[in-house]
């Protein structure tokens, strides 16, 4: 029998044991202990993604800028101004919005749901002078909006009906023989 020469296994870098002392506290721990191959093509990955954001950023506040500039020179009163104030306030409101959604994704905070907390908050007034969120007074008016999700593990869940009966060795002898109970 002709044996077959072996094959190198490509080298993959030893993963660190799992274990509860080896979790590192953030993605950015994580990433820091990873070689320096690993962290290029994570930079390389995400570089597109931060420039379209920083991009999409510069644009917005260009627009703003545009919007105000416009109104200044409007006359008070006018229709085109009161549209031009009216879209400048939706902008401020969207921005306010969309920088509420981003913090509410950070893991620390355990938002469960992202746009209650934003409707809870804006009814509320729950800001800061700055406009940024209250998260403790968010978390304080509706505590069950916080916490770790946990998944519900049935087998038949999202196929509306529950999963079949577990069988065991009694059940089988007992068909075998005749008897069903």
């Amino acid at each position: 029998m002709a044996e077959t020469p072996a094959v190198p296994a490509a080298q993959v870098p030893a993963a660190a044991p799992e274990t509860a002392d080896a979790m590192p506290a953030s993605f950015e721990e994580y990433l820091e202990t990873q070689p320096e191959p690993i962290k290029a093509l994570y930079n390389a990955h995400s570089e597109a993604l931060l420039n379209t954001v920083r991009a999409t950023r510069s644009e917005r506040d260009d627009m703003a800028k545009k919007i105000k500039d416009l109104t200044k020179g409007m006359a008070e009163g006018s229709e085109a101004k009161v549209q031009l104030e009216a879209m400048s306030a939706q902008l401020e409101k969207t921005e306010k919005r969309a920088a509420f959604l981003e913090d509410a994704m950070k893991p620390e905070l355990q938002c469960r749901n992202a746009k209650a907390a934003w409707l809870l908050a804006e009814a509320g007034n729950l800001f800061d002078r700055k406009g940024l969120p209250d998260w403790q007074a968010i978390r304080a008016e509706a505590p069950e909006l916080f916490g770790a999700p946990v998944a519900n593990a049935n087998a038949g869940n999202g196929t509306g009906t529950p999963p079949a009966p577990q069988k065991n060795m009694n059940d089988y002898i007992r068909r075998a023989s005749g008897r069903t109970t």
